[in-house]
């Protein structure tokens, strides 16, 4: 990673207690004053996926990378709030 680069991880087992939203907002928050931001979601539901706008019923994303030969870079989606390495259902299997 470079110098400057800052590494957040939003993580906690309990459900309902604003990670989805917070990791959305801050990377429209951080994207929106200039810097280069990355969300990977993994959570097969897929919400920060759809949150940032991407399609997840299309996309190729976290499971690909993880369980095929696909690059993490070919699997990055740009949006105007920020990339996002997407995630869907098949990530559960």
């Amino acid at each position: 990673m470079k110098k400057d680069t800052v590494l957040v991880a939003v993580c906690n087992q309990k459900g309902g207690v604003g990670k989805t939203t917070t990791c959305v907002n801050l990377t429209c928050a951080l994207k929106k004053r200039g810097r280069r931001v990355l969300l990977v979601d993994c959570d097969p539901q897929g919400n920060s996926t759809s949150g940032m706008g991407v399609d997840k019923t299309v996309s190729k994303g976290i499971y690909e990378v993880l369980v095929s030969d696909v690059p993490a870079a070919d699997a990055v989606v740009h949006t105007r709030y920020g990339d996002v390495l997407p995630s869907n259902k098949a990530l559960a299997g």
